[in-house]
């Protein structure tokens, strides 16, 4: 009973110990608001990535020229009962020309009605999907305007302009942030003619040759944000048909078409690793019926660039790698500052051992133990670690959950602008709480505190209660 009289006295009386609850406090919501922002951002990645990847992708990596027989391994992985969906991609450099502007983009050749049952392609588009006015959540590259309204922006001296395909642009590539961080798309942009050069590559060599180069124009029919900067203002998506033929990855002769990536969607609920184990199976078959280099067959690794069937995870794992190392190497410098408050308590609580040698010497000689006057400063030690950490947490999780309003008053109040709307490609600062995490940092605080207060418990134990009583 003595132990938690004295804790409590403790608290209320040593108002030096104040400093260090403080810093408990404030190491705590510190490290709760950097990982819930950065666990924020990794999971905004994430989402843009698997969003416009799909589930499991089936690639040639390191071959330009891609792999045949795609639609023999579409229709038999359409029939496992955990597929949602399958569709053939094309991805291929070229040069862009929309109005006076020229730009090197990603071509992405597709089928836009199959890819809804693929990925988050159909989500993110503007004027079919998003906009209340045009929605229709049938994506294609239609033309919405009638023909005439073509012909009278486009020179007809070739062909006619209300001939042309329809194509899909990066957000980014026509709009672009106000200071707000607001889109704005110009009036016209569906309405500039584009043209999209690329290179023919040549099966046997899967090389390209600047002789062989298509041009075609487009009229640009929607746009595509992602929320992935490197996506949305680089790529141009436009039928699949044509760029496989523009890319002469067509069927010639005996020569079967070619496509370069197959995109799986899975149904909810789905263990990826289960499911790319039956898709693999598949593709193996095919490849050994149709002789086409596997990642694997009969385990040894085929020659050449093989045909890998890769979670969506192992395909962006070089940009999604690279926020998580972002993600851990801002939590450790912040983890590091939080030290401070562990030697905060130590020297504090060392100065109340060495104020209340007297006290530990009376404690003592009316028959407490060492045990006992240990566990009185290890308790108060764990009594700063809960109290800061309970507060710690609970500031951080009103930070994070209103870091938004928080900021815009910032900028209103004091002119501080930290998020610039206008730069990122998310218009909001990402926050994400992750309960797993918030317990964590809540143990750690708690058990950093009562490690501050190990070395002035173990002194105060072993005092001689003789020499404490004689103490000065």
């Amino acid at each position: 009973m003595y132990k938690l009289t004295l804790i409590l006295k403790y608290l209320r009386k040593r108002r030096i110990a104040w400093v260090s609850l403080l810093a408990v406090i404030l190491c705590t919501a510190m490290v709760l608001v950097v990982i819930s922002v950065m666990g924020g951002w990794l999971r905004m990645f994430k989402e843009g990535f698997h969003g416009a990847t799909g589930d499991i992708v089936i690639a040639r990596p390191g071959s330009l020229s891609g792999f045949p027989y795609y639609q023999e391994m579409i229709e038999r992985i359409e029939q496992l009962p955990e597929v949602n969906g399958a569709a053939p991609m094309l991805r291929s450099g070229g040069l862009m020309k929309i109005g006076g502007y020229r730009d090197v983009v990603q071509v992405v050749g597709l089928v836009p009605e199959k890819m809804g049952r693929v990925n988050g392609f159909t989500q993110s588009l503007f004027r079919q999907t998003q906009n209340a006015d045009t929605a229709t959540n049938q994506p294609s590259f239609k033309l919405p305007l009638p023909a005439d309204e073509y012909r009278a922006y486009a020179d007809r001296a070739v062909t006619d302009p209300a001939d042309w395909p329809g194509a899909i642009v990066g957000t980014y590539v026509i709009a672009r942030k106000n200071e707000k961080g607001e889109l704005e798309r110009p009036a016209a942009a569906y309405r500039l003619p584009m043209t999209i050069t690329v290179l023919g590559i040549d099966e046997e060599s899967s090389s390209v040759d600047i002789n062989n180069k298509v041009q075609r124009p487009y009229w640009v029919v929607d746009d595509s944000r992602t929320k992935i900067w490197q996506i949305d203002d680089k790529t141009i998506y436009v039928p699949f048909e044509l760029l496989q033929k523009d890319l002469r990855m067509e069927a010639f002769g005996d020569a079967p078409a070619r496509t370069n990536e197959v995109a799986i969607g899975l149904k909810p609920g789905t263990n990826l690793e289960a499911a790319r184990a039956k898709i693999r199976d598949i593709v193996i078959d095919i490849a050994k019926a149709r002789n086409l280099p596997m990642e694997e067959i009969d385990g040894v690794v085929a020659l050449g660039a093989p045909v890998k069937v890769m979670l969506w995870q192992e395909v962006n794992a070089k940009f999604i790698g690279a926020v998580e190392r972002e993600k851990v190497l801002v939590t450790m410098l912040f983890g590091i500052i939080s030290i401070v408050a562990v030697f905060l308590i130590f020297c504090i609580f060392f100065m109340i051992v060495v104020e209340k040698t007297r006290d530990i010497g009376i404690i003592k000689s009316v028959g407490a133990t060492s045990a006992g006057v240990a566990q009185v400063f290890l308790g108060y030690g764990l009594a700063i670690g809960l109290t800061g950490a309970v507060l710690g947490t609970l500031a951080g999780y009103l930070i994070v959950k209103n870091i938004n309003w928080l900021h815009e008053m910032m900028g209103t109040l004091m002119g501080v602008k930290i998020w610039d709307a206008e730069t990122y490609a998310f218009d909001t600062i990402p926050n994400t709480l992750n309960p797993n995490e918030m317990i964590v940092i809540f143990c750690v605080a708690v058990i950093a505190s009562v490690i501050g207060a190990l070395v002035p418990a173990i002194r105060a134990a072993r005092l001689n209660p003789v020499e404490a009583l004689r103490w000065e």
